[in-house]
């Protein structure tokens, strides 16, 4: 007998329980009357089973579909022992024909046909049915048998590749979801992308909480805190208990300094006892950080009955908790923890080492950030090395890395934002551009900063109308009108180095090479020394020696390198030096411009 087939008749397919009855009321004793129905066949179906007579058994079945044919369970029994006969195909199309015309909620019909498709030698269909099963019923009666099958169809059979299917199918639903409500471009740091769409989803329906909350956020990463707060307040409208939308809210205040009004706003957090761990965990970092730190090391503590004790985000927070109340040794054995992760050993032994020097320096309490992110200053140091390098591609698309230079843009200290500012002239995106362009609409940036963003901006293609803060008030301009040549203005010594060139082709009635040499100057500035503010023009002279070597070695003018550094006043060594950086630039300038032509 099918062992499903003799689970369900224990289980569910006893027809209500009812039993075939003899009835002797006003009947000789020698008689017996007999009631022919689903109960009495069934009955005898599975007498049929136990005596391994499969042939009556599936006429004894059957019966019972005619007596009772809008009873589901009657076809699974008769599905069950056309399996035990072999004859998987009918058996399928009794399950079908259940789950199509009678009751598409009965999951056990999907392991059913899962066993089928399995003997059958089916087994990408098998598993098909057994996660189809596992998707309507995860705790249901024969999960574990499905979660077993599907096990040895992967490992024992090949299998894997429903599995596979099924989670890249997932995974795009996610995604779409995710960019629907905005979680995407939030999770890959484009806020000014997720400020522009979001505006547009909570236009189309105000009723979009989860589109709102998120709004909030990109309001607040973009710093547009009033509109940030106003929207978090709009939610709590709608649904007074939200704690996403309280957390925001708290937030916010915090960074208002609004004391009184956070004090009222924490006051449900420090209460909720929230059972979902995302949830539980966005409270508990709220906590921290508004300054509640007690109350937040509580929190914490009562995260570690939702997730696991060594996850990431737990330790970090436990460990920032009591950092910033004092207690260091505890803090650090969190550390310690958190460092076996390979993905967090950098972060654990950064604050690890900030604990070494907390200790050192007698400071009774550290204060350390609740979010498990790479800090500011590590990831501005691994920008300003990885802008040396030719291929950005693998760290300009790293959420947290951008979520990190937009904060640093923000309120970064006057060298932080150089540095953010070059970042985002690679990374180029469109994303990248708005926040240039965000940045530069802010009335306390001096022109200098402003003069940076336009190069910025430049270099990266950027076009369309900005807005700007002069000493007359504000202004627009359009970066079209921006002059080429403005990344002159940011170093005298980058001018220097051009007047002198110039001065030197023309007063020698090269005046045909101004511009090649120009713009081979500009290209250097650009793709070079604009790119690392540790690069510095010591000497003027031997840069614009080597760049007029490069440009009349390439013009087919003769020059002797000797006679070239002679007139400079600078040695042979310097100006060949120079020549070769600024030849990379023009070898590299001609080689993209060969590929875009043949693109």
């Amino acid at each position: 007998m099918p062992f499903w087939v003799a689970k369900e008749a224990l289980r569910k397919v006893q027809m209500d329980k009812r039993r075939h009855r003899y009835n002797q009321v006003d009947r000789p004793e020698n008689v017996i009357a007999m009631k022919l129905d689903a109960s009495y066949f069934f009955e005898r179906g599975m007498r049929f089973l136990q005596r391994n007579d499969l042939a009556r058994a599936v006429k004894a079945f059957r019966r019972t579909v005619e007596y009772e044919p809008d009873n589901p369970v009657n076809y699974c029994n008769l599905a069950g022992v056309l399996a035990e006969l072999g004859d998987f195909q009918g058996s399928n199309e009794l399950l079908h024909y259940v789950l199509e015309h009678m009751d598409p909620q009965m999951s056990e019909c999907w392991f059913y046909l899962a066993n089928n498709y399995a003997n059958l030698g089916d087994y990408e269909a098998a598993e098909e049915h057994l996660l189809r099963y596992l998707d309507m019923d995860p705790d249901g009666e024969y999960a574990a048998e499905a979660e077993e099958m599907l096990s040895i169809l992967i490992d024992e059979f090949g299998g894997g590749r429903a599995l596979e299917r099924r989670r890249r199918e997932e995974a795009r639903a996610e995604t779409m979801q995710a960019i629907q409500d905005g979680r995407y471009f939030l999770e890959n740091g484009q806020f000014e992308v997720a400020v522009e769409w979001l505006e547009q989803v909570v236009e189309a329906d105000p009723s979009h909480i989860a589109a709102r909350n998120n709004l909030s956020l990109a309001y607040y990463y973009t710093g547009q805190y009033h509109k940030a707060l106003a929207m978090a307040e709009s939610v709590l409208e709608r649904q007074p208990d939200n704690l996403h939308a309280l957390c925001n809210r708290a937030i916010l205040l915090h960074h208002f300094g609004d004391e009184e009004r956070l004090r009222r706003a924490v006051d449900p957090l420090r209460k909720v006892v929230p059972l979902h761990p995302d949830i539980a965990m966005k409270v508990a970092t709220t906590l921290g950080f508004v300054g509640l730190h007690a109350e937040a090391l509580a929190a914490f503590r009562r995260l570690a009955r939702l997730v696991p004790p060594d996850h990431p985000m737990l330790l970090h927070g436990l460990a920032a908790a009591h950092a910033n109340l004092g207690n260091l040794a505890a803090a650090e054995s969190l550390w310690r923890q958190l460092s076996r992760h390979e993905d967090c050993a950098r972060v654990a032994d950064y604050h690890l080492e900030r604990v070494r020097q907390a200790r050192a320096a007698g400071l009774p309490s550290l204060h350390v950030a609740y979010q498990l992110d790479v800090p500011v200053e590590m990831q501005l140091a691994e920008v300003r090395d990885r802008l040396q390098t030719s291929s950005p591609d693998e760290w300009k698309r790293d959420p947290l890395l951008r979520a990190s230079l937009y904060w640093s843009l923000r309120h970064g200290s006057r060298e932080v934002r150089q540095r953010v500012i070059r970042a985002l002239a690679v990374v180029g995106d469109e994303d990248a551009q708005q926040a240039l362009k965000s940045f530069l609409a802010r009335s306390d940036i001096d022109a200098s900063l402003q003069e940076q963003t336009l190069v910025a901006l430049k270099r990266m293609g950027a076009k369309g109308i900005v807005k700007l803060w002069r000493a007359a008030g504000p202004a627009e301009i359009r970066l079209e009108d921006v002059r080429h040549d403005l990344i002159l203005d940011l170093q005298p010594q980058w001018r220097e180095v051009w007047s002198l060139a110039e001065m030197w082709l023309l007063s020698r009635g090269l005046r045909s090479l101004v511009n090649r040499a120009r713009r081979t100057w500009l290209t250097f500035l650009y793709d070079e020394l604009f790119l690392d503010l540790r690069k510095r023009i010591v000497k003027p002279e031997s840069w614009a020696s080597g760049l007029l070597y490069v440009v009349l070695r390439y013009a087919n003018v003769p020059v002797v390198q000797r006679d070239l550094a002679a007139q400079f006043g600078v040695s042979v060594s310097s100006l060949s030096k120079c020549s070769s950086r600024l030849e990379q630039v023009v070898l590299r300038a001609g080689w993209q411009a060969r590929r875009s032509r043949e693109e």
